[in-house]
């Protein structure tokens, strides 16, 4: 069966909301994050530093209508949002910080793959070495061919020389 919802729209009370005021961060939060805060005059809703500035400049109006608790609410606000501030200040320096490691490490990588290159273009192609390793197989089969040919004419010669005695 289909609800019907009798011509009223339906009220999200607030669950639809950006909840950044409990410290549930997630870690989403940067410069340019809109958050909403409900401060003691009402709901105001910017970034970080634009809240910072607002509670400030409220903080100063109040004080100078001597509401010393007001303006001391008004500080209190603005003390939080000059801490995230400061907060997403030193996630982004270790977010660069990092960049720049990995950066460094892809740039030794870099050079190491330069270095295999420049080894493989001083080293000759794969067929070249495949022919100069034959080569060197037939010389050492010669090589020992003509040592077991010395051997044999050695042998004959001490066996001839026998014959004559």
């Amino acid at each position: 069966m289909r609800q019907q919802n009798n011509g009223r729209r339906r009220q999200n009370r607030g669950s639809n909301r950006r909840n950044y005021g409990n410290g549930n961060y997630n870690g989403n939060l940067n410069k340019n994050t809109i958050i909403d805060s409900s401060g003691p005059d009402g709901r105001q809703r910017g970034s970080v530093s634009q809240l910072y500035e607002k509670y400030t400049s409220l903080a100063s109006d109040a004080s100078s209508s001597d509401d010393r608790i007001l303006a001391e609410s008004f500080l209190q606000f603005a003390d939080h949002y000059h801490r995230l501030q400061k907060e997403i200040e030193i996630i982004n320096e270790a977010k660069e910080t990092r960049m720049k490691n990995e950066t460094k490490s892809n740039e030794n990588n870099s050079t190491e793959a330069v270095d295999e290159e420049n080894e493989n273009k001083n080293r000759p192609s794969r067929r070249k070495r495949g022919f100069q390793i034959r080569q060197n197989e037939l010389k050492e089969t010669e090589n020992i061919s003509d040592s077991k040919d010395l051997g044999q004419s050695k042998n004959e010669n001490t066996d001839g020389d026998n014959l004559l005695v």
